[in-house]
């Protein structure tokens, strides 16, 4: 049944500690990368500018894929 409200969820609550620490995380990650690809446009030295907006590129891809990918894979190897 869709609608079994007896059946118990295995997922962690929403409050659990870990949840808001992951989700600092990549809020920090989210912030840093604009600032990484702010200072690397903004370089006058061309290595490492294009190092600098590499390193933003890679936390903007990294804040988006700790949420989506890499949390849900870990829960779900727990749970087994």
């Amino acid at each position: 049944m869709s609608n079994d409200t007896g059946a118990r969820s295995t997922d962690p609550a929403p409050e659990a500690p870990t949840r808001a620490l992951s989700g600092m995380l990549c809020l920090v990650l989210f912030v840093g990368a604009f600032a990484l690809l702010t200072i690397g446009f903004s370089s006058k030295d061309g290595t490492t500018g294009a190092l600098v907006a590499t390193a933003g590129i890679l936390a903007f891809g990294l804040a988006f894929a700790i949420p989506t990918t890499i949390l849900p894979a870990l829960e779900e190897r727990d749970r087994r």
